[in-house]
């Protein structure tokens, strides 16, 4: 009987809170909001260098590459902002690579 009150008062608790804005859905909810949409970061760790979900060109990338990544850190505000919001430091940026939506992937050793 206990447990059936307690249940019946957190329902009614949560009826009672305000309802959500219409910007938030359960993942939101749940687990908050990315830092920057549109922007991924992979952490590459050792483990990582036999993983075939990581292209080989950014597990092992050519000096063209990384050049290319640095590029754009220097030359992408946002790119540098969330870096530097997770403490990542540029130069263990190995590639940057732009999703078919326009989003970011950044790979970090």
């Amino acid at each position: 009987m206990r447990k059936f009150i307690a249940l019946a008062a957190i329902a009614l608790a949560l009826s009672a809170a305000a309802p959500a804005s219409a910007t938030e859905t359960l993942g939101t909810i749940l687990f908050g909001r990315p830092s920057e949409p549109g922007i991924a970061v992979i952490i590459l760790r050792p483990s990582h260098h036999d993983d075939d979900q990581v292209p080989v060109i950014y597990r092992h990338p050519s000096a063209a590459t990384l050049a290319r990544a640095q590029d754009e850190i220097a030359t992408n505000p946002v790119i540098r902002a969330s870096l530097e919001r997770r403490n990542i430091r540029p130069y263990n940026v190995l590639a940057i690579q732009t999703a078919l939506n326009g989003g970011k992937i950044i790979y970090v050793k």
